[in-house]
């Protein structure tokens, strides 16, 4: 468990990311019915000498979890310090030196096996390692003490014996939320030389559960891959080309850069729920162009054919080293808005204005889009989220999470610090990020962190109140030469704090990894991770998907 979790965050984390683990169907028990199963009221949770350090912030979480779920706030003691008798009534995590541990622990025969039983007085979680044991408590939570209805009864009988299996290649936190890799799959692989870099992967999952991927390839077009089987297996199905700015300027425009996909989850206009908007960075010529806009394509048969819809923003472009890069799309329920957010360099030149500042705009019909003091254009200037104090220094690549009763988190890099590059800050209200000047808090567990292009994503789901915020981004920050690239950092408590883990898709950092892409299924226990990860045939690049299970 150690290699999994920043040891300067364990003692912090234990007291203040997992104050609960709530029973999602606990409720008021009739007052007619009667209790059945397994009265722990009065029972003492006894843990095993012999465990490793960090297994004591699993019993301390257990003990949590129980009085969640039962209302039984029961004592923790050390196998050594409490004498064994027949009649002390006692749930023994591990391999303590009562007798019940002892015969169950003869019955594993495999590092990944456990048993979960109930032997007279005695409940006995025991597994043959440390890790086995963690599922096991894991396995005893949510299959018999999570059914509690508040009444101290859980759902064991007498002579009740589970024996299971553990995965030992998930990582599961001491708030016993699992996180398991369950494939990786191919997205796109061309098997051949191509001229450029392939990245800035982009994915969505459709309603209808179609998955539809993307990526910047350096052509003259995007690129969309579907799959109907969850991620196994992709088929090219259309390209998507800017077919609006040359009627409106006369010169044709390449759309090619930083695409994110996404499905409209209303009505809006003229465009029903389940049209899926493709917005990226057109540009009037391929290298040196001068002009440049935030555009979106619209399809209305799940990718299969695109139409140009609008530019939410214009501006010049690289010639001047200006421009408007990176969009990220979020809609808002609350007033029935769908947010742009996005990198603007366009004031760089402007006395007074920034290098770069993170900006948005708005619309409710995906025709007008609204800018400073709510005026409507697309020559309107953006509200600011993020302008630095220093005007040197560059927000950019922003990425946005709802997590539900947290608010929202906003990730960026931060370019112009010496180390950690990579802030968030955090709102209640999308249309309001407080004072703009304010860089945010650096993302980092220890020296992990992130030197640009963050993704975050929220779940619901885990074993504490707050769910499950994960963080992905580019190379490691400072920055260093690896092969395995950044690690993936996860948050139990909004963002507070965060623990650290292998990055599940390792990555080239000189060239791979830039811009990942992570998405949840509207479940919320499935996490999709498009990324691009080592070279192989020099040029040649291969976009790859994660699928994750969050439990």
């Amino acid at each position: 468990m150690k290699r999994i979790i920043c040891a300067i965050f364990v003692a912090v984390m234990v007291l203040s990311l997992f104050a609960a683990c709530k029973n999602p169907t606990k409720e008021k028990a009739d007052d007619t019915e009667k209790p059945t199963g397994f009265d722990i009221s009065g029972y003492t949770i006894v843990r095993s000498d012999a465990a490793a350090p960090s297994f004591y912030s699993y019993t301390s979480n257990f003990k949590k979890c129980l009085f969640n779920y039962t209302g039984a706030d029961l004592s923790v003691a050390i196998d050594s310090d409490v004498k064994s008798a027949d009649e002390n009534k006692e749930i023994l995590l591990g391999k303590t030196n009562r007798k019940e541990s002892l015969d169950a622990y003869a019955l594993l025969k495999n590092d990944n096996h456990y048993i979960v039983e109930s032997v007279g007085n005695k409940i006995v979680i025991i597994g043959k390692t440390d890790d086995a044991t963690v599922r096991a408590m894991k396995d005893f939570l949510q299959n018999n003490a999570r059914a509690s209805k508040g009444d101290s009864h859980i759902n064991l009988d007498a002579g009740y014996q589970k024996k299971g299996i553990a995965n030992l290649d998930s990582i599961i936190f001491d708030n016993f939320t699992e996180f398991e890799i369950e494939g990786k799959y191919s997205v796109f692989n061309p098997g051949e030389w191509v001229t450029g870099i392939i990245q800035y992967p982009s994915i969505v999952r459709l309603s209808d559960g179609t998955l539809l991927a993307t990526y910047e390839n350096y052509g003259f077009a995007y690129n969309i891959h579907r799959s109907t089987d969850d991620g196994k297996t992709w088929e090219k199905i259309s390209s998507v080309k800017d077919t609006l700015n040359k009627e409106i300027t006369g010169t044709p425009y390449i759309a090619e850069w930083m695409p994110m996909l996404y499905e409209l989850p209303v009505d809006m206009g003229e465009y029903k729920a389940g049209t899926v908007i493709l917005a990226g960075t057109s540009k009037n010529e391929k290298d040196r162009f001068d002009k440049s806009t935030i555009t979106l394509h619209a399809s209305t048969d799940k990718g299969l054919t695109w139409n140009t819809i609008c530019n939410v923003d214009e501006a010049p472009g690289i010639v001047d080293d200006l421009g408007i890069w990176e969009p990220f799309l979020i809609y808002e329920a609350k007033r029935g808005r769908l947010y742009c957010f996005y990198s603007d360099d366009s004031g760089k030149n402007v006395e007074g204005d920034h290098d770069q500042k993170l900006v948005y705009k708005y619309t409710t019909d995906l025709k007008n889009w609204y800018g400073k003091d709510d005026k409507v254009g697309v020559d309107i200037d953006p509200k600011e989220a993020v302008a630095c104090d220093n005007p040197k220094f560059r927000p950019g690549m922003i990425s946005i999470a709802d997590m539900g009763k947290g608010g929202y988190i906003m990730t960026y890099e931060m370019v112009g610090l010496p180390d950690l590059q990579t802030h968030c800050k955090k709102t209640m209200d999308l249309d309001d990020w407080g004072d703009v000047s304010d860089y945010g808090k650096p993302v980092a567990c220890g020296k992990d962190s992130f030197g640009s292009s963050s993704w975050c994503a929220w779940t619901p789901e885990g074993g504490g109140d707050c769910g499950t915020l994960v963080v992905v981004g580019k190379h490691p920050s400072p920055y260093y030469s690896t092969t395995k690239g950044a690690k993936m950092l996860l948050s139990f408590d909004y963002g507070e704090t965060f623990v650290s883990i292998d990055n599940p898709i390792p990555y080239n950092v000189d060239r791979c990894g830039y811009s990942p892409c992570l998405l949840f299924s509207q479940d919320g226990k499935t996490l999709y991770y498009v990324n691009n990860p080592l070279l192989k045939l020099g040029n040649c690049q291969e976009i790859v998907l994660a699928k994750i299970k969050i439990r």
